[in-house]
Parts: C-alpha cells; structure tokens; sequence
C-alpha cells in the first residue's frame, strides 16, 4: 500500500526571533526556514520562470543549485537579476542566509551549509557541479522540518539521495511535474515515497508560500461527521476506494495537504473545491496512501527470517515440486519485497535457476508501483543492505544503484487494493509491515482473514510489523515471536469474518469453523439446508454475487427479454450502474456503449446460439469521467431442459491496450516530421529514443499485471473448486465457468503474442529511425549552397558539401583547421565570426565578406554572406559550427 508520514505542515505566525545574530553591531534574526532549489538541463529558463514569480516579502532564502559548465563564464546571476524583484547574490566566499534573498552557487564548486551560512566546498570531484545532493544533506542536518526542497527540471539523478535525507529529517520535498518538465529525469529519480508535492512551474511559488507559512488543520472529527464522511464518499464513488475504515487522525492529516494546495482555509472549503474539480480527487487518493519503507527494515527481524522462518519453508518446498510463492502486501516502492528476493538469492545460491520463485508485490499507489518496477534507488537508501550484497546483487548505474537481473526477475509488481483485492492462493510468506495501523478494526480483521486464506494451504506464515498493533485470531495463527511479529496459519479465515460476509447475501447460516477445514466444508455434516433447494436463478445470482464478487473481470447475465438476471461488482463498477432492480433491462441500464450495437450482438447469441466479442467499445466520457475502453464476451448458457435462456456476458477494462496502441502511433507520427526539424534533429532523435525506453518499461509492466491476473484468476478457479465440493447440485454450471476462465487465459495469452508484436513493431521503428538519419546526410551533402560543417574548439574541416568542394578548387583538407583556409589576413573576420558563435552559443549572419577564392573569372575574392550555426552534443554544450555560405552579387 502506500508509504511515508505526511509532511510536518508548519505552524502560521510570526518568525522565530529566538535566536538573534549581530552583524557590524546590527542584530540580525537567523532564518527561521530555508529553501533550496535543485535543477540542470533546462534549468535556467525554469529558475527564471520561479524567480520572477517571487514575492518582494518572501519569507525565506532560497540556494538555487544549477549545473553549469566548469569551462564557461555564467551569467546566470545577472539573468535572474533582471527577473527577480528579490535581490540575487552568486556566492564568492563564506555567506550568511538573510531571509528574501536569492543565493546562485557558482559553477565547478559545491556549496554546504552550517549555522545559517553557505560555505563553499571543492572536496567532491566525483559529483556534477554544483551537486544538489551535497547541498540538501548538509542543509537537512541545520534546518530539518523547516527545509524546503524544490527539484526542478533536469538529466540524470542528482537530488534523488538529498532528498531522501530531507524527507527523513521531517522536511517537505516538492518536484516539478515530470509532465510539464523540460527534461523529467531529474524530478523523476525521486522515490514516490519521499515526495511531499507535484506541482506544475507556474503554480510553484504559491505553493511555496503556503508551506512557508502553514495551514490551519482541522480539528479531528469521526468519520461520520459532516463534511469529512461527504468527501470520503465522494472519494469511494470516483475511485472505488473506500478509505472510512482507515483512522480519522490519518486522513484529517492528509486532507490537510491537500488544502495548502488548493489555498483551503477549512475542510468546508475543501469539500466545497472537491465539488467544483473533480480532478481533485485524484490528487487526495494519492495524499491517503501512507509511505513508509525501506531496505531490510529492522535488520534483526529479517535476521530471524533469514536463519529460522526461510529455511523452513525452503526445506518443506523441497520435499513438493521445489516452488516457493511470497506475498509483499502493500509493498510501497518495492525495498521490502527486493530485501526478500535478496534473501532468496543468498540462501539458494546456485540451486536458484532450479526453482520456481515468484514474489507478488503489490501496492494501491501505481506511482510506487512504477517505481519499483525500475529497482533504482541513491547510496543513502542501501545503508542497511548486509555485507557484500551491495557488489553481488546490484549493478550501478552513475551515482545509483540498480537491483540485478537475477533478484529483479522473481519480483512480480502490480496494483491492488487491500480493502477491495483478490487473495493469492499458497503463499508460503505473507509480509504486511505497519500498514494494518492505519486501518480500522474491521479492515484490520478482513485483510488478516484474506492472508488466512493465502496461507491455509501450506500453514505458510504471516510477518506482521513492529508497530502492529493487531493480534491475530488464535484460531487462524499461531504466535513465533511476539518481538518481530512471526505467525504461522494454521486454520483458514475466522468464522466471524466469514459469517459477515455471507450474511450480506442472505445465504443461510453456517456453522462454526471446526479446526482444519473451510468455513464452508462443514455445512453437509451439520444438516444445514441444502442450497440446492432453491430456484436456478436465485442460485445463480447468489452464485455470481459471492463467488465471483472478487474478480477482476466483470460477469452479467441476462436473459431473452435483455432483463438482468445478476451482475458481479466489478460489471457494475465498469458499466456504471449504480442501483440494481427487478427486471432492470441491460441494454437501458448500461449508459454510455453503444446502444445499437450492443443490442445487435445480444440477440444474435440468443438467435445463432454463437459466441460473439465486442471488443475495444469507447465508454462516453461523461459516464466514466475520462477516456476508456471496454471488451465485451458474449456466450450463451446452456441450462437445465426446461430452465429460461440465459446469456452470460464478461466485461473487461482495455484501456491500458487502446492508449498503449495510441502512444506507439503517435511516435510513428512523429517520425513524419523528422524531415523538416533539420536544426532539431539530435534533439528529437533522443526524446524518440526515450519514448521508446518509456513504451519497454510500459509494455514490461503490462505483461507483470497479467501475469499477477493470472494469479488471481488461479486464485478464483480455486474457490470454483471449494465451492463444487459443497454445492454438488451446480457441478455441470461450474464446469462451464471453468472452461470460460481457461478461454480468458488462451485470450490473456494472445494478447502477450500482440505485446511480442509490438515490440516487433519497435525496433523497426528505431531502424526507420537510422535510415533517417542518413536521409539527413544526404540532404547536407546535395544542398545547393556551401555548406561546411566544423568541429571541436579547434574548429577542424569535418564536412564540405561537394559545391562548397568544388568553389575552393581542392584547397581545402578534411581534419584541416578552418583558420588556415581563411590565413589571409583581408579574410580574418570570418574565422573571428566563426570563433564568436562557437564561444556565445548563438546563431549569427554576418555581412557580405569576401571568400578565399574568387568566383568564376572575378579578379579579387568574391564576396560572401555567412550563417553560422552552432551544434550541440548530448550534453547541450556547442560542439561545432555549421556555416552556410551565400555569394553576393559585387
């Protein structure tokens, strides 16, 4: 689930005056908070951007830490001058932090601070300069919660371990949006769990003010009162996710986040701005989930998992097919779940390609879940990682560090939501470390009856964390160690739980579990009624209600006359039907499909007796709030002879495909345009290039969501199972379903066929790319006018089209310097021309100057007019020069 403690909101009110510093004989107050700004490429247009949007009364001081080029001047400072109503200091020597002023850290230095002072640091030349990590470690261990860090736009990682050391001193982190960010890398490398605020540029500075200056939290209320109870139900309509039984202090904290945001004086208000913007709700889902973890978390629980609780389901898994299933619930950005693969790998060593691992690990925040499925995480994450497992199971990538192949294969991430999820069947190891404190009881119960039902088969066991308060059911778990919170199952869910859940529907009541056996096993012997008994419908519905209210796919069915017989949850969440009634007609209820179509398929099942799919139908945006798609199976039910027609038809959500499919037509668009971006072409050779990383990574965590449908439609079939040994009156109905379910898997199947496709697709893309790239070329080479292409600081003779070739007469020598062609000393303002754009990093066309050589007959050189381009590297810096060259009439 998700993760960290909320940010310490500060409180309003005056500065803290308590701690005076004289200066010259003026007492001078210390800054009671501090922000600090990281950025790199594409950095100084956002710095500007945030400069000039600043209060003259800001109430802080803000270090702007931007990579720059150690060979080259800045001016930095004097472009933020002019934007900036704050007065602007670049940092020479040993300064103090003054509240409203805006601190530049120079090029090719480090910047630290200690006691309200900025001091300079050229210690570290293993770090770009000036490094972001450096400056919000040293500044989280002077300001702790009254820090602000702000990463901006940027490449690579820089930022990413400062702002953890931010976020564990009880400071707030707030990033650009990667969406809206020039270059996302930067914001991008921060774990989920360590970011307080996404916030796009423009809106940065008013956020900045608020967390500055704080909020008024609201009181902590119950859940029932009004308005909190109105926005988490509007919450649980939009989102499906019901947080009531998580514990008010907890969500009052969240809402508070939100409101700094949203410039919400009170929850009334709040409420009220949720009414007006949907979007909102969103956001606040994502303030709800709580982020806490960390690699090997409490060193010696997992010492007592690795010596006592592994070794013991490694040995009883050796003596059944050698399979070895972990559940990480709530696994945030996925540490806990690689330190148990890490675990395995240790442990099993070379045996470890003979087994079948697999680690579920699944969480409801599909921001962590992203990020974990990158597995890169900064050094300052990796401290508690036992000896040498750092060189053995991870490979490093620039300053971070990457899970290896081998560890990262046997964790499977997806999203889940405890409250609502599927239970894995034959876990031997169930982890659900402090996420059960911020449930209610009742959630509490239902989520340890659901890891009873993972474990049953196996008696697997339960790691619970330190600071759980819950104890389990002595009836479902038996206690190891009461200091790391080990259980091992021994009995399946507890009867309360179960009895809940099935007096919901009505189904009579059952038994107490007797000890061993499924709540529902022991119905026969107690001579309860038989089930059977009742009509086929009331069965059916029953049937679909209880068994299948779990999975992923929605199931409707309907008869003749288009009456809706049952419908499981999942088909009312994904078709929007809200209130169900008798003889509630499908084709009328279901809103926003297409009503012909629909109708068309519908009667042609019960006419041909056929199987039909409608795949890919646009769901209205007005019924769902946002674009998706639906794939509707439509089979017809053969019944018991005399029985009514029925037709059982399945819902599945292909949103993910259809915008997996637009995205990679959309880059197949772009690479039209390639053509007439001459001037752009490096740069726009490498956003593809990163889309097409980003559509991998997509399609890679697309195939681990199946593989985690997979399990839980496993996980149904087996409950089909259970239920055919109670209910033998309904054995042909069930095998039917079973044979539905394996059809999903052949279908499930093809579409990881259509994925292999795909990436088909991909890398003929990146061959069209090169066949591009050489169009460019011969472009260049058949300009009609002199082209020569120059490289290097020594400006050497790169390229020369064949006119240009032709003019100079064999004069001039690939590898040659360009100031030798133009040695003459008439002819000097060209190279000096050349030599500016290369040095200013700015296009230039020059006068008509005179060329080495004279044109045709003419007596005297003829005269030219330039345009000189600067070329960039990967890096941004200039490179080279292109010069265009024009005759001129004399």
């Amino acid at each position: 689930m998700a993760k960290a403690k909320p940010p310490a909101l500060p409180d309003h009110g005056t500065p803290d005056s308590s701690n005076p510093l004289p200066v010259d004989g003026v007492t001078i107050e210390a800054p009671r908070k501090l922000v600090v700004v990281g950025s790199s490429a594409g950095g100084i247009e956002a710095l500007s951007v945030l400069v000039s949007t600043l209060a003259a009364d800001f109430p802080a001081p803000v270090v702007l830490a931007q990579h720059l080029d150690p060979l080259r001047h800045s001016n930095l400072e004097n472009i933020l001058r002019h934007r900036s109503t704050l007065p602007v200091v670049l940092v020479h020597e040993r300064t103090r932090l003054e509240v409203g002023t805006v601190y530049v850290v120079p090029a090719n230095h480090h910047v630290t601070i200690q006691d309200d002072h900025l001091d300079l640091d050229t210690a570290r030349p293993d770090r770009p300069r000036p490094s972001v990590d450096v400056l919000l470690t040293s500044a989280a261990v002077t300001y702790g919660d009254n820090l602000v860090a702000v990463i901006l736009t940027g490449s690579g990682h820089d930022g990413a371990a400062g702002a953890v050391e931010v976020h564990n001193a009880g400071g707030t982190v707030i990033i650009q949006n990667p969406v809206t960010a020039l270059y996302p890398a930067m914001p991008l490398a921060l774990p989920p769990t360590v970011v307080d605020y996404v916030v796009d540029l423009a809106d940065l500075s008013a956020l900045l003010l608020d967390v500055l200056r704080g909020v008024s939290l609201p009181p902590e209320l119950d859940t029932t009162t009004d308005p909190l109870r109105d926005i988490l139900a509007q919450v649980s309509r939009q989102a499906n996710i019901d947080f009531s039984l998580y514990k008010p202090t907890t969500i009052l904290r969240r809402i508070g986040r939100r409101m700094t945001v949203t410039h919400s004086q009170s929850i009334q208000d709040y409420s009220a701005y949720l009414d007006a913007h949907p979007a909102e709700i969103a956001e606040l889902v994502m303030a709800f989930l709580i982020k806490v973890t960390e690699f090997f978390r409490d060193p010696e629980a997992f010492a007592y998992l690795r010596s006592t609780v592994l070794p013991a389901i490694i040995h009883k898994a050796r003596t059944r097919d050698r399979t070895l299933r972990f559940w990480s619930a709530g696994c945030a950005t996925g540490e806990e779940a690689y330190s148990l693969a890490l675990l395995l790998a240790d442990l099993l060593d070379s045996e470890l390609a003979e087994w079948n691992v697999k680690i579920f690990a699944t969480d409801l925040d599909e921001n962590a879940v992203a990020f974990a499925r990158r597995g890169v995480f900064p050094p300052n994450l990796l401290t508690q990682l036992p000896d040498n497992y750092l060189l053995r199971f991870f490979e490093q990538i620039g300053p971070h560090y990457r899970v290896g192949k081998v560890p990262r294969q046997l964790v499977i991430f997806g999203r889940q939501d405890l409250s609502r999820g599927v239970p894995f069947p034959r876990m031997d190891l169930v982890l659900c470390r402090n996420v059960l404190i911020y449930f209610k009881p009742e959630l509490q119960q239902n989520v340890l009856a659901m890891f009873a039902y993972s474990l049953q088969q196996t008696t697997g066991y339960l790691f619970l964390g330190q600071a759980e308060t819950i104890r389990p059911s002595k009836i479902s778990f038996e206690l190891l160690t009461k200091r790391w919170k080990f259980y091992q199952c021994i009995n399946g869910p507890l009867p309360g739980t179960t009895r809940q859940e099935i007096s919901a529907m009505n189904l009579p009541n059952l038994p107490p579990i007797q000890r061993g056996r499924h709540p529902l096993q022991s119905a026969e012997a107690a001579g309860e009624p038989d089930p059977t008994d009742e009509g086929p419908l009331l069965q059916l519905r029953r049937f679909n209600e209880w068994v299948l209210r779990f999975s992923p796919t929605g199931v409707v069915v309907i008869d003749r006359s288009y009456h809706i017989v049952t419908l499981n949850p999942t088909a009312r969440r994904l078709l929007g039907i809200r209130e169900m009634s008798n003889e509630q007609d499908f084709l009328h209820a279901v809103r926003g499909l297409p009503y012909t179509q629909l109708r068309s398929a519908v009667d042609s099942v019960f006419r041909d007796h056929t199987t039909l799919t409608l795949p890919d139908l646009p769901l209205e945006p007005a019924v769902s709030g946002e674009e998706r798609y639906l794939t509707l199976s439509l089979v017809l039910m053969h019944m018991d002879a005399g029985a009514p027609d029925l037709a059982m038809i399945s819902v599945t959500d292909t949103t993910e495909q259809v915008q997996i499919r637009r995205r990679l037509e959309a880059v197949q668009q772009k690479q039209q345009t390639l053509l007439d971006e001459l001037g752009a072409a490096n740069g726009r050779f490498s956003d593809l290039n990163r889309e097409l990383q980003e559509a991998n990574e997509e399609l890679q965590a697309a195939n681990e969501e199946m593989m985690l449908t997979q399990e839980e439609l496993q996980a149904t079939n087996e409950e089909f199972e259970a239920t055919n040994e109670e209910l033998q009156a309904t054995n042909e109905e069930l095998e039917t379903n079973n044979e539905e379910l394996q059809a999903t898997n052949e279908e499930l199947e093809t579409t990881n066929e259509e994925l292999a496709a795909r990436s088909g697709e991909l890398a003929e893309l990146s061959r069209t790319l090169a066949d591009e790239r050489a169009r460019l070329h011969s472009i260049v080479a058949l300009a009609p006018f002199y082209v020569m292409v120059l490289r290097g600081p020594q400006l050497l003779i790169n390229l020369i089209n064949p006119l240009y070739e032709q003019l100079l007469a064999g004069r001039v020598l690939i590898g040659q310097l360009f100031d030798e062609l133009f040695a003459d000393p008439l002819l000097t303002a060209v190279p000096t021309a050349v030599r500016e754009v290369y040095r200013s990093d700015t296009a230039r066309i020059t006068t008509p100057l005179p060329g080495p050589l004279p044109l045709g007959d003419a007596p005297h050189p003829s005269l030219f007019r330039y345009t000189i381009i600067p070329m960039h590297d990967s890096s941004d810096r200039v490179d080279g020069i292109i010069l265009y060259a024009e005759a001129q009439d004399d």
